[in-house]
């Protein structure tokens, strides 16, 4: 039985018919850039997260990027982070001329708040908690710990999109914004390359609004299209994904049902020699993948790749290991010894309930040959 990690295909013939009128709305009324679709999504996320403003751009990485700069972070400023993220966390802190600055992680992947603590120098600005995989990370630690050391909590929600911790949404616990990814394969993902940037601070919002479009406060009658305030690219969101995402919108409940009940046949299938991401009575997850640790790493990807289940081991090597990087302050003991156990198994809302049990049935049998 094949089972892939993804499955991009758009198979439910209603979603398709909803997909393509929405597309073809977008082309009759022809604005194909920040068009009302770009404005109706984004007032759209920020009800469903409950935070003030949201802005749609181009890509998950250019949210994080503009939530750091319209934040104030430049030249001369430190920022800690984790070293078990996508390179785009690093890379969108050094883009704004500061240093990243890599803590260890816990056993559940996310970053360690006494880790955070025990790095914090005078040159410290901020703090990029990534929730990886959907799993929240301790924000109440986090914040407290920012508090203390004037410090700005900035998430890279890319991964956690729908997770929450005491009813409080990943995105909103940030001191002035987060940045989330909204490609198609993350929990809320769309068609293409998005991004969204939310905040509850006006003037943060109208910056990022500013960096979105190089810069320039945008004229309708392009009269003045080269008042520039601030250096900038473009980071745009087209009209087509925005309407593509709305449709999508509407169909994440069910989605987001299917993920967890996936998740949990997985979580209570799965033999107890695998350690899966423990998620406490007060956190929803946001079940972007489903990561496994065993000691046996390498050879269960093996195995299960004999059986063609398609794995990944996400995020290697380590960022403040990647050739740029190795020159900046690091603490990653435990990082290395989760990255080198990790790995993401299938669990896609698209999985028939058989192939869940051959994932569990599969793995189980590894671990009774070893």
């Amino acid at each position: 039985m094949k089972v892939p990690f993804f499955d991009l295909r758009t198979g439910q013939s209603q979603l398709k018919k909803d997909l393509m009128a929405a597309v073809e709305t977008v082309l009759d009324h022809g604005r194909l850039f920040l068009g009302p679709e770009v404005e109706e999504l984004e007032s759209e996320i920020s009800r469903y997260l409950g935070c003030k403003y949201a802005v749609g751009v181009d890509s998950g990485s250019s949210a994080l990027f503009l939530a750091l700069k319209a934040s104030g972070i430049g030249p001369g400023d430190e920022v800690i982070t984790t070293p078990l993220t996508w390179i785009i966390s690093a890379n969108a802190i050094a883009a704004c001329g500061a240093d990243p600055v890599f803590v260890d992680v816990l056993d559940d992947f996310t970053i360690d708040p006494v880790s955070v603590e025990s790095m914090i120098s005078t040159k410290t600005k901020a703090v990029v908690p990534m929730h990886y995989a959907g799993q929240m990370c301790d924000m109440q630690k986090l914040t407290s710990i920012a508090k203390s050391n004037d410090l700005l909590i900035i998430e890279d929600a890319a991964q956690a999109f729908g997770a929450s911790l005491c009813g409080k949404n990943a995105g909103t616990f940030s001191t002035t914004a987060a940045g989330f990814s909204l490609n198609p394969m993350k929990a809320f993902g769309g068609y293409g390359e998005a991004g969204v940037v939310v905040t509850d601070d006006e003037l943060i919002y109208r910056k990022i609004k500013r960096l979105r479009h190089a810069g320039t406060t945008s004229d309708p009658k392009k009269i003045v299209t080269n008042y520039c305030e601030d250096i900038s690219l473009n980071h745009k969101m087209d009209t087509i994904n925005a309407a593509l995402l709305l449709v999508a919108m509407r169909y994440l409940p069910e989605k987001q049902k299917r993920k967890e009940q996936i998740a949990s046949m997985l979580r209570d299938g799965l033999p107890s020699a695998i350690q899966s991401q423990r998620v406490l009575s007060e956190h929803v997850h946001g079940r972007y993948v489903y990561p496994i640790r065993s000691s046996s790493r390498d050879a269960l990807k093996s195995f299960l790749e004999e059986h063609q289940i398609e794995t990944k081991i996400m995020h290697e090597p380590l960022v403040c290991d990647a050739p740029i990087f190795k020159m900046c302050r690091a603490s990653s003991e435990n990082a290395r010894e989760v990255l080198n156990s990790s790995l993401v198994i299938p669990s896609h809302e698209k999985l028939s309930r058989e192939q869940v049990q051959y994932i569990i049935d599969v793995v189980s049998a590894f671990i009774e040959q070893n």
